[in-house]
């Protein structure tokens, strides 16, 4: 009995034992989760500062980017002339302040998928800036076609964008919507960053290079 007795003694103290190990490992790593959890809040509104401010100039060189694909076929079609109205009316690209606006994502983001997104969208504006060039050097009978196609992929990398930034920032998708909302699944022969590299191959001049392109 008194065998029996010490047996349950050591048994009683080991789960005990256990517990409070037990608790303390689960009382630190909820201490970390809080403390990242603080940290990230803490820079949350700068963050959410600067996607926003992305998205704002994304907007205004997707203007630019139409304007100048109207002119392109202006000119293609032998108009050469524009009146002074038109010129002051024109809208001065705002790609300085798009490539100031990635530097600051690349600093603040918490999220790969917010700086490789972002990228990607400023890379997708330069190469409709070449097409248009393309167009005008050389205009084809598949302009259209890429024109469509450069559209969509910005689109689709805004989509994305959208995505990470609500990931990064916690706000998750709303109620019921499908899991990788705002993303429209679109069926392609190949992946996303594959079809954008056929098409800028097919859109680039050769022996061309710019800060865009090297990204």
């Amino acid at each position: 009995m008194a065998a029996s007795e010490l047996v349950l003694a050591f048994v009683a103290g080991g789960f005990t034992t256990l517990g409070v190990v037990v608790k303390t490992g689960y009382d630190t790593i909820a201490a970390r989760r809080q403390s990242k959890k603080e940290r990230l809040e803490r820079f949350a509104p700068e963050r959410r500062a600067a996607y926003d401010n992305f998205l704002e100039v994304v907007k205004r060189e997707q203007n630019y980017t139409r304007a100048l694909r109207a002119l392109t076929k202006r000119a293609i079609a032998g108009e050469t002339e524009m009146s002074d109205e038109e010129q002051a009316a024109f809208p001065a690209s705002p790609m300085p302040e798009l490539m100031e606006a990635l530097d600051r994502i690349r600093r603040l983001a918490h999220v790969y998928a917010v700086v490789t997104s972002a990228e990607a969208i400023v890379r997708l504006f330069g190469d409709m800036a070449g097409a248009s060039r393309a167009a005008l050097e050389r205009p084809g009978s598949n302009d259209e076609i890429t024109w469509f196609l450069l559209q969509r992929f910005v689109e689709d990398r805004i989509d994305e964008f959208v995505h990470a930034y609500r990931e990064d920032l916690g706000i998750g998708r709303p109620s019921g919507a499908p899991k990788r909302w705002p993303i429209v699944e679109r069926e392609r022969p190949w992946p996303i960053d594959e079809s954008e590299a056929i098409l800028r191959a097919h859109i680039r001049p050769k022996k061309t290079s710019s800060k865009v392109e090297d990204l």
